[in-house]
């Protein structure tokens, strides 16, 4: 009978297990420009990419989200790539921003760089279960 009740009880955990995801909905914007606006489900600590190209030029943005904590505030820790693709093919970076979200909350940031580019990045999180 105890084994009935182990086998039963491990069968009822593993149906019910799950593997955490995030569905992030973002808005990029280089130089005050809006670039896109990609919507990507990425896996817990796993890099998720994505490649955009515009008629004048192609960015990407590479994201690990995970859940985290920033000075005590608890929430969905997303470390963000953000760049474009020039003539040659070659990947440019532009920005590595870090952003801490409440789960469907519209969290931004904006970064300014010393050669005058600005990049912003929105995203709201929601957290999935796979």
């Amino acid at each position: 009978m105890k084994l009935v009740a182990i086998v039963l009880a491990f069968i009822s955990s593993s149906a019910f297990a799950s593997t955490n995801s995030y569905d992030l909905k973002m808005d990029l914007s280089l130089n005050r420009r809006h670039v896109s606006s990609p919507r990507l489900i990425v896996k817990a600590g796993e890099t998720a990419y994505i490649n955009q190209k515009t008629d004048t030029e192609e960015s990407f943005i590479e994201v690990v989200a995970t859940e985290g904590s920033i000075q005590n505030h608890q929430g969905i820790l997303m470390n963000f790539i953000v760049g474009v693709i020039d003539q040659n093919g070659q990947r440019v970076i532009k920005a590595k921003p870090q952003i801490l979200a409440s789960e469907n909350e519209a969290a931004q940031i904006t970064v300014g760089e010393n050669n005058g580019d600005e990049i912003s990045l929105s995203v709201v999180a929601t957290r999935k279960s796979l």
